[in-house]
C-alpha cells in the first residue's frame, strides 16, 4: 500500500469531499475547520497566503479518489 492510500484511509467521506473542494480552487469557507486542520496535519493541504491549497501528496490523493 502506498503512502497516499494510507493517508486516504484516515479520511472520512466528508473529509475526502473537503479535499476535492480544495482541489477545485479557492475555498470560500465551505470547508469545516476540523477538516482543514486534519488535511494540513496529514500533509495533503497547506495554507498559502491564507488560502488552502493542495500539496503534491494532496494532488496525488485527489487523483486516486477520481479513479
Amino acid at each position: 500500500m502506498c503512502r497516499t492510500s494510507e493517508l486516504l484511509g484516515q479520511l472520512t467521506d466528508a473529509e475526502q469531499a473537503s479535499l476535492r473542494e480544495i482541489a477545485r480552487g479557492t475555498v470560500h469557507g465551505d470547508i469545516p475547520f476540523t477538516h482543514a486542520e486534519k488535511l494540513i496535519r496529514l500533509g495533503l493541504a497547506e495554507l498559502v497566503c491564507g488560502d488552502q491549497e493542495l500539496t503534491g501528496q494532496g494532488r496525488r490523493a485527489v487523483g486516486m479518489l477520481a479513479r
